[in-house]
């Protein structure tokens, strides 16, 4: 199994390990990992600028690669097998959520490693979470959209205006 390193933040994607945070089951070859794919940790590059360092590739590794002629034969040549779908990013669970009681002021968190900010009372629609979902309404085990900070790496976020 290979691995492929981002050039700039110098993250790499191990085939072995996968990347379970993202998506991705150890054993994920490369070449299944979806082409819009980016850096989980700088989200500057790419999946194209990815290099390959360590290992050879896996068999199906999506990258250039010298492949001999088949020798001529009469036999009649089957098609090839249908190349495998890419996983899709598995998506969370919508939270159920009691609402708030009456005069409930919503807050702000912010992660400490990126400074991305969560609004209880904007939600996070993309990750599943409703305007009004409080911060506390959210699993234990979500991590910031942008840099992957696990939820103790946020804190409550002061105005200062």
């Amino acid at each position: 199994m290979a691995r492929y390193q981002c050039p700039d933040c110098q993250y790499s994607y191990d085939e072995t390990l996968g990347h379970p945070h993202e998506g991705f089951a150890p054993g994920t070859p490369w070449s299944q990992v979806p082409d819009d794919f980016s850096c989980p940790d700088c989200a500057v590059r790419d999946k194209e600028d990815f290099v390959l360092i360590g290992a050879a590739p896996s068999g199906n590794a999506a990258t250039s690669q010298v492949v001999a002629p088949a020798p001529p034969t009469s036999e009649p040549v089957a098609a090839a097998p249908a190349a495998p779908t890419a996983p899709q990013r598995p998506q969370p669970a919508p939270v159920a959520r009691a609402a708030p009681a009456a005069g409930t002021a919503y807050r702000k968190w912010i992660c400490i490693t990126c400074g991305h900010v969560y609004d209880e009372a904007l939600g996070d629609e993309h990750e599943g979470f409703p305007p009004g979902t409080l911060f506390g309404q959210i699993p234990d085990d979500w991590c910031c959209p942008d840099c992957g900070a696990s939820k103790e790496d946020y804190v409550l976020y002061e105005d200062r205006g």
